[in-house]
């Protein structure tokens, strides 16, 4: 069985460094320019080239903030990478549906694959992000709009997690501050995916950034390979 591939474009400078940190806030919350200069989404492309180098497909989601640069699009259309919508302000079906418009038609020459939420509903974020998190809505937009909503936000705590194949609510996640203890260790997700499909959510500025996501990542790309574990996009 395979593993599906979710990465959330969260940080268009990264946060690797204090300036990093600074470029992207102002990126997300107010202006900044999208500067190849400057090391726009440098941090996905690292991301990118990593896996295509280890032919691990997955759909990237950006927010209108993160929108993907030409590099970018390149390395996404050269690994076979499907392009989704990470939604930050959705107070209402207009404000999500401006959201969504205004990234539709900055990406013309590229298919919407689906769309995730921004954040699980603990914190505001950002100027622009509405933090509650409401998945039974978001299902009722996706038919609306029709496209796909098919992954929550949530922690997966065992295999049964990964039953649902239209919309899956949990995740496991790369980052270890997000995994319940009894479903933590990069093995058991190995495992469990030799018989479900399990999907796996990853932040490009955190495989950059932190050295546990990084090698955890890696550890997970090569177990798939020994274990003849298909990535795929659903």
């Amino acid at each position: 069985m395979p593993l599906v591939l979710r990465v959330d474009v969260d940080k268009p400078y990264g946060r690797n460094s204090l300036v990093e940190k600074i470029k992207s806030k102002l990126k997300e919350d107010y202006w900044f320019p999208e500067s190849d200069l400057l090391n726009y989404l440098k941090s996905n492309e690292s991301l990118l080239r990593f896996c295509n180098d280890q032919n691990v497909k997955g759909i990237f989601y950006f927010r209108n903030c993160t929108s993907p640069n030409k590099i970018n699009k390149e390395l996404l259309k050269k690994g076979n990478h499907q392009l989704g919508f990470h939604a930050e302000n959705t107070k209402s079906f207009e404000t999500f549906e401006s959201e969504i418009n205004l990234f539709i038609k900055n990406n013309k020459k590229m298919d919407l694959h689906s769309f995730t939420k921004h954040g699980s509903g603990n914190v505001t974020i950002g100027k622009n992000h509405y933090a509650p998190y409401e998945p039974e809505k978001y299902i009722k937009w996706s038919k609306k709009i029709r496209i796909r909503y098919l992954f929550g936000n949530e922690i997966c705590e065992s295999e049964k997690s990964f039953d649902d194949k239209n919309f899956t609510p949990k995740m496991f996640w790369i980052h270890e501050n997000y995994r319940n203890n009894s479903l933590n260790r990069i093995e058991q997700i190995a495992h469990i995916a030799k018989k479900t499909t399990v999907p796996i959510i990853i932040h490009p500025s955190n495989f950059v950034a932190n050295e546990q996501v990084f090698n955890d990542f890696r550890q997970l790309v090569s177990l798939a390979k020994k274990n003849d574990i298909e990535w795929i996009i659903p």
